[in-house]
């Protein structure tokens, strides 16, 4: 080295030839992690800011210190050690100092991507070192700066599953490196040496001094055809130069060549440039593999496909075997109740169980379940600045998996890594399902509001008075007999009609639109009844089968036994009424009555299958906005869990002002288990309500029946298998995941352990049979309609008790007679007959007496209930 560094300085050559990039190539700082999967840990060197972020290189060829080096970080600043960066082990004094001390406490940060530079000699021992401490796991990347990786036996650290990532400028398989080394050894033999062709040879050192001294050479070459020049020898201790060694220098810049280094060209600074470094990786079968390639021009070039990652991440897992973090929570992992003694993955049992078992069998890995010892999920103390439950397991790397009803979080999103979604779910209520209310014995008023009704019997009335003042008559011809016909009529003369069919000269005429009439023609049509046999008890009942005939001697009842059969199912069916308007005013009158009753009804109709079909449960919280309102019910969450930071770190009102009543709230509302929870909620019995997950309440609610499931979601999340930051294995566990969900198996598996398995679809029964019976009502619903049509004809009877007396006694008046005996023989003379004799004076005299009643009370009423037409038939 001593005579080679004479020789550069006597031809006053520069004794550094220095590789260096004008691109952002490398960082100083930390190496990202990567959360996208294992690959390479410069994946995001492909853009100016990526993992790894601007650092000049310079890769000395020949350096005046005792033991040169050649590799990509000798210009690295210091880097001192802190727990939030990504580490470089640094080189002092010739030797890479790295105590076991030192990297333990870079275990204990948690950083997993580690740059090392150090010597080529030093770089087995160090990694030795990290194995030892368990550093060389599947979680960490190490970055070796050494451009010499190659030369080192890796053998040991293959099947470790670690990434080992680096750059050479040297392919010890090139054929032209080949060649110079067969050329080396055939060399040797010339002279009957041999050559011991170690690993050491083909350092890139060697390489780059070949290529030095073939430039050398060719520019002494090239330089000696242009220009005479003189050799004459020279004294190392003599301070003369060479008088030709800047034009050497320059022509040397200007130069260009392929060594053993790949293109060797300089800019005018006399810096290297357009190399091209390759960059290699630790591979589990074939060693070091080349992955991609860097230049100046275009920086990253990875020349490995995706698929031949996916599928050096998936062969990485055959027969791996994984330690599974969970907790005992129903459905998800559950002992086995068993009367013998079982241990591993036999004892649990659940939905977690099955879904790893599924995944296991896509990706072919091992497993092995393990409780948290805390039995927690995982939650942040700021006291302590730790993690506890599963996400500490993952962070300390004692378990490769989280598998459980464990939220994705975006606080746990960053210390650890999360695969797609398994199932989605929100923050739901779980609160004891309402008592159940009796039937209301007037339900059948329910499905409008005592507005409505008070609204529809002021319209009834309404258009009743409206009928009467349209059609009522206004003067007769009595009073003045110089008005014609037509002048004695108000609004319309369509509404009067001749009292007298047979004689076709009245001195008067009437109107059938009274206001009795009329109010019977309104709720005629709003009861959607007939109204043409109009039910009269006794004397009213019997009318003049002849009305043309004023002297006969027999009356008719319409109610015989077929017209009242008759009568009773037409008011069943809801038919039309007979009495109808003839005036157009009245008919538009009568038209929006009807139209006002077909919506009314129509809409009462509707509103009254689901009032007393369905029975009604009054609830005093149907919302999260109703918990809020009030102070009577208290409500709580899992305490640590994610339910609990959703209302903590929320910015909604809402959601605050329950966060501060529930943190507030003593004795504390919060659980350490769901299970505490909902048992809690039962005990409560309408006191107490239960925030958690919307799957874990279909659980519940399930096996529950007194338990139900409040308003909607809170929020939309979703629960995810969770692994150590920088795990290589996401992306396939992820691609399992999609692939069972595209098949249906994670339905299935729902199906299993939330309706089949451990007691699911004990309410079912109930729900159908709810539901089978939904349209079955019992007296209790419908009682109330009983009680008004007995009270109705109640009431009719007393009434028609007191017409047949009041009648019965002004008829024995007039014949001075006992009122005993007028009565039984009025009522017995037609028991039982259509048709009633006039047999006697008295009777009929009393007939008589009653006709006129009747007529006059037909006048004052508007009552009348057969008429005939113009030629004297009746209608």
């Amino acid at each position: 080295m001593t005579l080679l560094e004479s020789f550069f300085r006597m031809y006053a050559l520069s004794h550094e030839f220095r590789a260096r990039s004008r691109n952002p190539v490398f960082s100083s700082s930390s190496v990202g992690r990567d959360h996208r999967g294992h690959g390479t840990a410069l994946k995001d060197m492909r853009e100016p800011q990526g993992m790894i972020s601007s650092v000049h290189i310079r890769g000395t060829v020949y350096n005046s210190v005792a033991e040169g080096r050649v590799h990509l970080a000798s210009d690295l600043p210091p880097i001192e050690y802190y727990a939030s960066r990504k580490e470089a082990c640094r080189e002092s004094g010739g030797r890479c100092d790295v105590a076991p001390p030192l990297l333990k406490q870079i275990k204990n940060s948690a950083e997993s991507h580690i740059v090392l530079d150090c010597s080529t000699e030093r770089i087995y021992d160090v990694l030795k070192q990290a194995q030892q401490i368990g550093m060389m796991s599947d979680y960490h990347s190490y970055l070796i700066t050494s451009l010499d990786l190659h030369s080192v036996d890796l053998e040991e650290f293959k099947h470790g599953g670690t990434n080992i990532t680096a750059f050479r400028l040297v392919d010890p398989e090139k054929p032209e490196i080949q060649k110079v080394v067969q050329d080396w050894i055939f060399g040797e033999k010339r002279y009957d040496r041999e050559l011991d062709m170690g690993q050491s040879s083909n350092k890139t050192e060697t390489s780059l001094m070949y290529d030095a001294v073939h430039l050398f050479a060719k520019a002494l070459h090239d330089l000696d055809t242009s220009q005479q020049i003189d050799i004459k020898p020279l004294s190392c201790e003599s301070t003369d130069t060479w008088p030709h060694g800047y034009s050497l220098i320059n022509y040397m810049k200007i130069v260009e060549m392929t060594g053993l280094t790949g293109i060797i060209k300089f800019d005018h600074q006399g810096f290297r440039s357009d190399f091209i470094l390759d960059i290699i990786e630790l591979n589990n079968k074939e060693g070091l593999k080349k992955i991609g390639t860097w230049n100046s021009t275009t920086g990253i070039n990875f020349t490995r496909s995706y698929n031949e990652e996916y599928t050096q991440i998936v062969e990485n897992l055959q027969n791996k075997t994984f330690i599974v973090t969970t907790i005992l929570s129903a459905p998800y992992c559950m002992r086995k109740g068993s009367s013998e003694q079982l241990i591993g993955n036999a004892q649990f049992e659940g939905y977690s169980v099955d879904l790893i078992y599924e995944i296991s069998k896509i990706l072919g890995f091992n497993y092995m379940f393990r409780l948290v010892p805390d039995g927690r999920y995982g939650s942040y103390n700021n006291k302590t600045r730790e993690w506890d439950g599963m996400i500490k397991e993952l962070l300390d790397q004692k378990a490769d998996l989280a598998v459980a009803d464990l939220t994705i979080t975006y606080d746990r999103e960053q210390v650890v890594d999360f695969t797609m979604p398994f199932m989605n779910l929100g923050i739901s209520i779980l609160y004891c399902k309402p008592i159940k209310q009796p039937p209301n014995l007037f339900s059948f008023l329910s499905p409008l509001s005592l507005d409505v009704w008070i609204y529809m019997a002021t319209a009834y009335l309404g258009v009743s008075v409206l009928l009467f003042i349209l059609a009522r008559q206004m003067r007769g011809a009595e009073k003045d007999q110089t008005l014609s016909r037509v002048d004695q009529f108000r609004f319309t003369p369509y509404e009067w009609y001749n009292p007298h069919p047979c004689n076709k000269n009245p001195d008067h005429l009437e109107n059938r639109f009274k206001l009795l009439n009329c109010m019977w023609f309104t709720i005629g049509s709003l009861m959607r009844q007939g109204c043409d046999i109009l039910p009269k008890f006794s004397p009213y009942e019997w009318e003049n089968p002849h009305p043309c005939n004023g002297q006969s001697e027999v009356l008719e009842n319409e109610f015989t036994l077929m017209n009242s059969l008759w009568f009773t199912i037409g008011s069943l069916m809801q038919q039309g009424s007979d009495i109808a308007p003839k005036a157009v005013s009245t008919r538009i009158v009568a038209g929006m009555w009807w139209f006002f009753t077909l919506i009314m009804i129509s809409s009462y109709t509707a509103n009254l299958a689901a009032f007393l079909t369905v029975e009604r449960m009054d609830s005093p919280i149907e919302s999260a906005e109703d918990l809020a309102k009030q102070t009577k019910i208290k409500y709580g969450a899992l305490e640590g869990g994610s339910t609990a930071a959703f209302f903590k770190a929320s910015s909604f009102s809402t959601y605050q002002r329950m966060w501060t009543f529930m943190d507030s709230a003593r004795p504390s509302v919060f659980t350490t288990k769901n299970v505490e929870g909902v048992e809690r909620v039962i005990k409560g019995k309408g006191s107490y309500a239960f925030l958690m997950e919307s799957t874990s309440i279909e659980y519940v609610i399930e096996r529950n029946c007194d338990l139900t499931q409040v308003g909607g979601l809170l929020d939309s999340k979703g629960y995810g298998i969770a692994m150590p930051p920088n795990s290589p294995y996401r992306t396939a566990i992820s691609g399992a995941i999609l692939k069972l969900q595209e098949e249906g198996k994670l339905h299935v598996l729902k199906t299993r352990w939330w309706k089949e398995k451990r007691g699911g679809g004990s309410c079912r029964d109930d729900t159908s049979k709810s539901s089978s019976t939904a349209n079955e009502l019992g007296l209790a619903n419908v009682g109330g309609v009983f009680v008004v049509l007995m009270g109705g004809m109640g009431i009719a009877c007393v009434i028609a008790v007191c017409e047949f007396v009041w009648k019965s006694r002004k008829v024995a008046i007039e014949e001075r007679v006992i009122d005993v005996r007028t009565m039984v023989e009025f009522l017995f003379n037609g028991h039982g007959a259509p048709t009633k004799p006039l047999g006697s004076d008295r009777l009929l005299a009393a007939i008589d007496g009653i006709t006129t009643d009747v007529d006059e009370e037909a006048k004052d009423a508007g009552s009348r209930s057969v008429f005939c037409s113009w030629d004297g038939s009746p209608l």
